[in-house]
């Protein structure tokens, strides 16, 4: 009988810690790359220039990931996490550098991005728009999970690489009344009846405080629904609850929830499902940036492309002649529609469409003569959209994006058609992550 044998996992490149590894250089998530067997080793947490030990974790063709086991020579941007849940949260892993540093690796991969896919790079970015890096994000969706076993809810973030949550004791990258509810909120949940039907849980601070929205699987029974309200008067709250995608029920505080774009005296309401731009000092200077390379005047008609509530299309509409909003959503664009109304702005008009179809040009609002454009997709990026874009010859058009990779994508075919790469700036969003959001201005 033939016999096959496998080779021992013990000779596996994985059973050996590879010493004196030099990293070469970061990729544009923050990784460092060292080479090994001549292909690339990607070594999360480290940093240029830093002499490490390192374990081969997989190995593929193209590619190997190793993690750290030793710092033999570290670099002069390597700082002490802040957070205590660093090494098993799998959100923020850029805490192991200085906050300038961050911004420098990002905008270095955001450079390395657009020469890779746009073949196109600026001389220089602008300047980087930033904010605190700690206690600035302004919602959050943690995780709940049931232990059938010992009968109790774990919630918190993700692990790294896993399903699993982290014991969630403290978050310093959430706004500080958020990060003070995690522990009694934990503790709540574990006193419900209910706490096996449980979803998930978000967080929310806007102009009315503290937000808490609990998605759940079956109808809270009588006495839950009264634990959550004496926890929310204790905690000053306002808390949701949503059985079910289409339903949204306020059990304590206010229903209508609001939030400031104060340099535009703009107020824009928005449902605790809806999306809502993390960073609020980031989403302020952000929004200013892109009017202010629009080049906006009185005379201009502006399509906001992905336009969501109106963050943008609001303070377009107090400097031009018109505007028009369109986003794929038809909750969000009659939410849009009342912000108009709400804060008297006459000259903005939206419209709900489909914006990855191919075929824009028979909507209702595709014949109008528009000059500038501004658009700010999701991850999956505007490649659809381009092309009826360009045949609208803008004279400016500004990219708001939340992936470098699909704006560099998406670059290539504006800059086929005649377009300048005239600006080209990072927006630190997410400080202390490697996310990457960025700004791009492109003028006929």
């Amino acid at each position: 009988m033939a016999q096959f044998f496998k080779a021992s996992p013990k000779n596996s490149i994985k059973s050996h810690i590879l010493k004196n590894v030099l990293v070469e250089k970061l990729d544009h998530q923050g990784r460092g790359i060292a080479f090994f067997q001549n292909k690339p080793l990607f070594v999360e947490g480290a940093l240029i220039g830093e002499e490490l030990d390192v374990q081969v974790t997989e190995s593929k063709k193209r590619y190997s990931k190793g993690k750290i086991t030793k710092i033999k020579q570290a670099s002069e941007y390597r700082v002490s996490p802040s957070c205590p849940h660093y090494e098993q949260c799998g959100g923020c892993h850029l805490q192991h550098t200085s906050a300038d540093n961050q911004v420098t690796i990002k905008a270095s991969g955001l450079m390395d991005l657009f020469a890779r896919f746009a073949k196109k790079v600026p001389s220089q970015l602008a300047p980087a728009i930033t904010s605190d890096e700690w206690g600035y994000r302004r919602s959050a969706r943690l995780g709940v999970q049931y232990d059938r076993k010992t009968k109790k809810v774990a919630m918190g973030f993700r692990r790294a690489l896993s399903n699993d949550l982290i014991e969630q004791q403290v978050c310093p990258v959430l706004k500080a009344p958020l990060a003070a509810l995690i522990v009694p909120l934990k503790a709540l949940l574990n006193s419900l009846k209910s706490k096996a039907d449980l979803g998930h849980v978000e967080m929310i601070w806007a102009d009315q405080g503290a937000i808490v929205l609990l998605r759940h699987l079956k109808a809270l029974p009588a006495s839950d629904v009264q634990l959550i309200k004496q926890f929310s008067e204790k905690h000053t709250l306002n808390f949701f609850s949503q059985p079910s995608k289409t339903q949204l029920d306020c059990l304590s505080g206010v229903s209508e929830l609001t939030y400031q774009l104060p340099d535009w005296q703009c107020n824009l309401n928005f449902s605790a499902t809806d999306f809502l731009q993390v960073n609020e000092g980031v989403n302020q200077k952000m929004v200013k940036q892109a009017l202010n390379w629009l080049a906006l005047t009185k005379q201009d008609k502006v399509l906001d492309l992905f336009c969501g509530l109106g963050n943008f299309t609001l303070p377009i509409a107090k400097q031009v002649a018109s505007v028009v909003g369109v986003e794929g959503v038809q909750k969000m664009v009659d939410r849009a529609t009342q912000n108009a109304l709400s804060n008297e702005i006459t000259n903005a008009t939206f419209f709900q469409a489909d914006l990855s179809a191919e075929n824009l040009t028979k909507q209702p609002w595709a014949n109008e003569s528009f000059t500038k454009v501004l658009l700010d997709p999701a991850r999956a990026g505007a490649f659809e959209s381009i092309p009826f874009i360009i045949s609208l010859k803008p004279s400016h058009i500004v990219y708001v994006s939340c992936d470098p990779v699909t704006l560099a994508r998406d670059s290539q075919l504006l800059l086929d058609k005649g377009y300048k790469l005239d600006k080209l700036g990072l927006l630190d969003m997410f400080p202390q992550t490697g996310h990457m959001e960025s700004m791009a201005l492109f003028i006929k």
